[in-house]
């Protein structure tokens, strides 16, 4: 029986196109006893404020700032009955009210992945969002992401919705388009417990996914009435992240619940840090593993990481050489090294 044994394998050749490896770079577990003000802020009132008219929906709900709280990790909206009114900038009474939150102003991403947890509601009327809108930006010429959106019912709020909206501007009816999709759970409703909602937001691909279960994609092509992909508006800007529950224009009926609500067990956003590796390269020209050490060729590789599959960097070294890999427990690695020409090379390895 032999002894020894390598110490690391490589185990993919340097054609290999790199598989997604996503690296947390913002989220929100709502672990504290009051909302973030460094990640979140409120939207107020109807919209009159900006010229809408229930947020442009006609939406019937007033949003405060008192109808979120946070509790035992948990987010919770809450819609209300508001029996004496709330009056907006144009005198309009509304008599539900409700709650959204946002990160404009505080963080705003292009490409990645969005994820949220959340249990959403039952009651017709209610109208829960997930989603999304460019900084600065015009509607709908620069685009709308709708990760997330249920319209709940007095049975099952069984269907799950998501979709993407352009347009030119100013707003006109004829040139609005939209992709969407519907998803039917087969087991009760969605606000019988938290479910994942989440895109995958790629340059030219936008991809859906309900429980980690790929429901819809869209690229430039899906628009057959605005094919040009200069008009695709999902590759500019920068966007941030809206979550609120609405009152549809036409409202609840008798049998509807107040007080109601969704809660939100967390909000994550990640990128990729994979790249494809180098072609027609040999890697060990830049990289030799021994035992535990790391060297590398420092007239080639710029710098060099070692990262665990979460992509969060356990170790980093620059021009030095070689990285000691002793502290690293048994497992499997993935190598980044930046080369000096720009490029960056992606290997996994395994520590027996």
């Amino acid at each position: 029986m032999r002894k020894i044994i390598l110490f690391f394998l490589f185990i993919f050749n340097v054609n290999f196109i790199f598989s997604q490896n996503w690296q947390l770079v913002w989220s929100d577990d709502f672990d504290g006893n009051t909302l973030d003000s460094s990640k979140w802020k409120h939207d107020f009132g109807t919209g009159s404020q900006f010229g809408m008219w229930g947020w442009g929906n006609g939406e019937l709900q007033y949003y405060q700032s008192q109808n979120t709280f946070v509790s035992n990790g948990v987010a919770t909206i809450e819609v209300k009955e508001e029996p004496n009114g709330l009056i907006d900038s144009w005198n309009n009474v509304s008599y539900y009210s409700s709650s959204k939150i946002t990160t404009k102003g505080l963080f705003d991403f292009r490409y990645g992945k969005v994820e949220a947890r959340i249990k959403t509601i039952d009651g017709t009327g209610f109208w829960p969002a997930f989603w999304m809108l460019p900084s600065d930006g015009s509607w709908p010429c620069d685009g709308e992401i709708d990760i997330m959106e249920q319209w709940g019912n007095d049975y099952l709020t069984n269907n799950t919705t998501g979709a993407a909206h352009i347009g030119s501007c100013p707003y006109s009816q004829s040139t609005h388009f939209y992709q969407s999709f519907g998803a039917y759970s087969s087991n009760g409703s969605f606000a019988d417990d938290f479910h994942k909602y989440a895109i995958i937001w790629k340059e030219d691909t936008i991809s859906w996914y309900v429980n980690d279960v790929e429901m819809f994609q869209i690229t430039p092509q899906s628009y057959f009435s605005i094919p040009q992909p200069h008009q695709w508006p999902f590759n500019s800007n920068d966007w941030y992240i809206m979550i609120n529950l609405a009152i549809t224009q036409s409202g609840p009926n008798s049998s509807t619940v107040f007080p109601n609500n969704i809660q939100i067990d967390y909000v994550r956003v990640y990128k990729d840090i994979s790249s494809t590796s180098i072609e027609n390269k040999n890697v060990s020209d830049v990289l030799v593993i021994s035992k535990n050490l790391l060297t590398y060729n420092t007239f080639k590789i710029a710098n060099i990481k070692i990262l665990d599959l979460n992509g969060r960097m356990l170790l980093s070294e620059k021009k030095s050489g070689n990285i000691s890999l002793s502290n690293l427990n048994q497992g499997l690695y993935i190598i980044e090294a930046l080369h000096v020409e720009g490029y960056k090379i992606h290997q996994k390895i395994i520590k027996y």
